[in-house]
């Protein structure tokens, strides 16, 4: 990645209110932003942008495949992406995560979202 580019993050969230809001949140971190609506976009979005740095989804998307097996397939097909799941509360599966994914409740502060995300990309600069 070129060091004029800004980072790159997928925004993976079937309510685009929502969507709109958290890339608001990382393009005022300094963020280009990328969206999907469900785990199949996601992929295709990755394929088609290897800059994205870091994936952002929701627990629960529509379709066959949730955010935990999109994590999931991100860690395997994309390692060294860093991996955020949005989570509203409910803890059941949340031990299930790929080693190194962070989880963030739902709903976030802006300054949490960035902070978490900026920490995130910093550390793979390093």
């Amino acid at each position: 990645m070129a060091s004029s580019s800004p980072p790159a993050a997928l925004i993976v969230e079937d309510q685009p209110f929502v969507g709109m809001i958290a890339s608001d949140i990382l393009r005022e971190a300094g963020f280009a932003t990328f969206h999907a609506y469900d785990a199949d976009e996601a992929l295709q979005r990755l394929r088609d942008h290897p800059e994205i740095q870091v994936v952002l989804t929701e627990m629960e998307l529509p379709g066959e495949v949730d955010g935990i097996e999109l994590a999931h397939r991100v860690a395997r097909e994309r390692p060294g992406t860093r991996l955020v799941v949005a989570s509203d509360g409910s803890e059941r599966r949340l031990a299930d995560l790929p080693r190194g994914a962070r989880v963030i409740r739902k709903p976030f502060a802006s300054a949490e979202l960035s902070t978490l995300v900026c920490g995130m990309t910093l550390l793979q600069e390093a």
